[in-house]
């Protein structure tokens, strides 16, 4: 278990803090009777999300790491094997460095913040299926600016992360994983293939079909197709087919597709035309001696005719662009449509020498084959999406079909032990939370019959309790902003719950002498770190005091 914490910039009235030693079961970072904001309490539970491998306190403590700096946090922790002691940075926060007893770096000692949480995960002896350290610890450090706070979704360790991957981390946290782990695989393995066919089509790497008109389409064309081939096939060997006769066919098919071409190209021509001398007339200027109109219309305004005049060069420049874009759109038209009247014509004179009917009969017989063999590719790929998608879907409905028989039990058992923590904390005055699995995707959480606030953060809290005692996870952390919306007649039980735990729990909170005796009797005894205002702040200064955090 982790066993202390220490880092050279916390200072207590200009004092360094020392060694802050950590206990088995509650740890308590209390604050003033008054409430005291922004004097470190949220922060030094970061601190110790830290500890347990977390990023946060260095990603997310921007004004931290602007007002303290580079610092080094050192801590150790005592397993079987003895106790072994390490340091992090905030910088460099994606390795961990091994040290000696006055942490003193080790050669050769530095970890990958990876390899450092596998060392965790193998001494709490948490090696189960599938399961990482960090994915089991991050769910339950429900602390400010970190995106556990959610009261609905007690399995969340992102905002952004999918209800399905916090249904993972539960079976793979009570060791139900290994019976879900192939399927779930198959089911991943099945997605991403269906995903990753699909994107061929939509980015044209693979000729495709979009909808079933035209898969219909397509069928009918390849009938057409296989009926040309087959008429191709039976008169030449039954030595119908002249070579005149072939070329005729190809050539009529070539020359329509030209006349079409060059009536495309006498249009643009046309619009083309049309721009430029709509451009000619557009750039005459527009500078006029108005000398004359005075002599005839003394009192006429010469600025209000410069002004139209301005306005008018100015315009001018706007069509000018539109008329250089539009014809450049024109002029590249028009080199494609040259360009493919140019193949066909070479095609056509290439049909002109060709002196043998077998090399016509197969240079035709090659163009349907293409065709048809193209269509056949685009409808058959059709298929395969719609066939992936099938199999994916039923990959997916075992998967839940799996992951409900999986955690019916498990399910049981935390909403019985939600039950039993929430009857010694109210009696039955009230109702326990209920968690609900619906399928491999999608749960619920809440109270029923109950949903104000105060219940919801009972309702996380009584979860990770009900966790601490059914599961591996070693550690909770609970912050002020979760637990003083409790009821205070309510906190006392939990306290108790937390103190006799077997594992460590962290919490932050403030004003002890609102709560009853014993409360504040378990709050003196497992304070771990007092914090004050000012010099009595975590780093023994208050550098904002309207700092946006919340305890």
């Amino acid at each position: 278990m982790l066993i202390e914490v220490m880092c050279d910039k916390f200072i207590r009235f200009g004092e360094p803090r020392g060694r802050i030693k950590i206990r088995q079961g509650l740890n308590t970072v209390m604050g003033t009777d008054v409430g005291t904001n922004s004097i470190g309490k949220s922060t030094f539970l970061m601190v110790i999300d830290f500890v347990f491998g977390g990023n946060d306190y260095a990603e997310k403590l921007t004004e931290v790491q602007a007002e303290v700096g580079e610092h080094m946090i050192c801590f150790a922790f005592h397993f079987k094997d003895g106790i072994h002691y390490f340091s992090r940075s905030n910088v460099n926060y994606k390795y961990v460095q091994r040290c000696d007893a006055d942490y003193r770096p080790l050669a050769d000692g530095i970890l990958t913040l990876e390899n450092y949480c596998r060392f965790l995960l193998e001494h709490y002896n948490m090696t189960l299926e599938g399961l990482s350290f960090r994915n089991a610890v991050s769910r339950c450090m429900r602390i400010y600016k970190r995106e556990t706070l959610d009261v609905e979704l007690p399995l969340q360790e992102a905002k952004k992360e999918k209800m399905a991957d916090g249904i993972k981390g539960l079976l793979k946290l009570t060791n139900l994983y290994a019976g879900v782990a192939a399927q779930a695989k198959a089911t991943e393995l099945a997605k991403e293939k269906h995903s990753t066919f699909k994107k061929a089509q939509q980015f044209a790497y693979i000729p495709s079909v979009k909808n079933q008109t035209e898969f219909r389409r397509n069928s009918e064309r390849i009938v057409e197709l296989t009926a040309q081939a087959d008429e191709l096939a039976k008169k030449s060997a039954g030595g119908v087919l002249t070579l005149d006769t072939v070329q005729a066919d190809r050539v009529a098919a070539f020359q329509q597709r030209l006349k079409e071409l060059k009536r495309q190209k006498r249009n643009l021509n046309a619009q083309l035309k049309a721009i430029q001398s709509d451009q000619e007339l557009g750039s005459k200027s527009f500078v006029r001696s108005y000398e004359e109109l005075q002599r005839f219309f003394p009192n006429v305004d010469i600025n209000r005719i410069e002004a139209i005049e301005g306005f008018h060069k100015k315009l001018s420049g706007i069509l000018k662009t539109e008329f250089t874009t539009a014809m450049n759109q024109l002029k590249t038209a028009l080199e494609m449509i040259d360009a493919e009247i140019k193949r066909i014509e070479d095609e056509i004179t290439e049909i002109s020498k060709t002196t043998t009917l077998s090399k016509a009969v197969l240079e035709e017989y090659a163009g349907i084959s293409k065709e048809l063999k193209s269509l056949q590719q685009a409808n058959g790929n059709y298929d395969k999406e719609k066939q992936l998608a099938q199999t994916f879907k039923d990959y997916e409905k075992a998967l839940n079909s799996l992951v409900l028989q999986q955690i019916a039990l498990m399910q049981q058992k935390i909403n019985d032990e939600m039950k039993r923590i929430n009857t010694e904390i109210y009696g039955k005055q009230k109702t326990a939370p209920l968690l609900t699995v619906s399928d491999s995707k999608t749960y619920s959480f809440f109270t029923p019959k109950d949903g104000g606030t105060g219940t919801e953060s009972r309702g996380l809290v009584i979860f990770d309790l009900a966790m601490l005692d059914l599961t591996c996870l070693p550690v909770i952390a609970h912050d002020s902003v979760l637990l003083k919306q409790i009821e205070d007649y309510a906190i006392e039980k939990i306290l108790e719950f937390y103190d006799k735990s077997g594992k460590q729990v962290f919490i932050a909170l403030d004003k002890k002498t609102s709560y009853s005796l014993k409360s504040q009797e378990i709050m003196s005894k497992t304070t771990i770190l007092q914090l004050e205002p000012q010099e009595g702040a975590l780093f023994g200064r208050a550098w904002n005091s309207n700092s946006n955090e919340k305890s």
